[in-house]
């Protein structure tokens, strides 16, 4: 069952790819060449531009519809095996099992690390820190991800004797809690420079924040449909194999 779970992970990441890529495609994109063109003006008027190694025409086609398939396909393992785990302890469907774990997933991995370090355009963010931005970021993600799980734990250990309902509020708050503080700990990054648009900017996060709501919620839409059939056919075959197969 794990190996079709699997198989049925990254196919859905494969498909949700797809839909993210073509919403990029749209949306996005025109937003990061506005924000390109704004940047090669600046760099014009103190230097001459580099050239880039791989151009934007390859970028933001075969580029990225290779990173996100790339991305949701890991994705769709990842629910897979977090499926896998969870499945028989906890009284719920593999559907809806697969929501909360790629609403956990979202909230821990995205939401909260975005809140601190939203994504940058181009022409945001001084190339000198770009490698402490990032490690920052990887710190954030880990960390978020550790609240989650602490979070996770108190509310599993709590649920048999407060009740599912007061556990997972107490997961909730606990969560609310770590997080915030994990925030309020992790040092600040401002390098937005004062001429650049602000209607840009937001059009940036906003489309980035989408792109990442379309990849989880569709692994969670799909995925949890086809989990649901696999686990399913599983639990017939188990009981063809337990009973027999009766005679004609």
């Amino acid at each position: 069952m794990v190996q079709r779970l699997l198989l049925a992970g990254m196919l859905s990441g494969l498909i949700v790819a797809l839909f993210a890529f073509s919403f990029a495609r749209v949306y996005a994109e025109p937003t990061i060449e506005r924000a390109i063109a704004l940047e090669e003006d600046v760099a014009q008027d103190h230097a001459s531009p580099e050239e880039g190694t791989v151009s934007r025409s390859t970028q933001r086609n075969a580029g990225l519809l290779t990173g996100l398939a790339s991305y949701c396909a890991a994705l769709g393992g990842i629910l897979a095996i977090g499926l896998a785990s969870v499945h028989g302890r906890l009284s719920a469907r593999p559907r809806s099992a697969v929501w909360m774990l790629a609403l956990t997933g979202y909230v821990a991995l995205v939401l909260v690390p975005q809140l601190k370090y939203p994504a940058s355009p181009p022409g945001v963010g001084s190339a000198e820190t770009i490698g402490v931005r990032t490690e920052l970021y990887f710190v954030m993600i880990m960390a978020s991800a550790m609240c989650m799980a602490a979070s996770a734990w108190i509310a599993y250990r709590t649920r048999l004797r407060m009740g599912p309902a007061t556990a997972v509020s107490i997961g909730i708050g606990m969560f609310v809690a770590l997080a915030s503080l994990l925030m309020t700990m992790m040092p600040a990054i401002s390098e937005t420079p004062h001429d650049f648009p602000r209607g840009l900017l937001f059009e940036f996060h906003v489309y980035a924040a989408l792109l990442q709501l379309i990849v989880w919620a569709g692994l969670g839409l799909l995925f949890g449909q086809a989990a649901e059939h696999v686990v399913e056919r599983d639990r017939r075959m188990e009981g063809v194999a337990r009973h027999g197969i009766p005679n004609a």
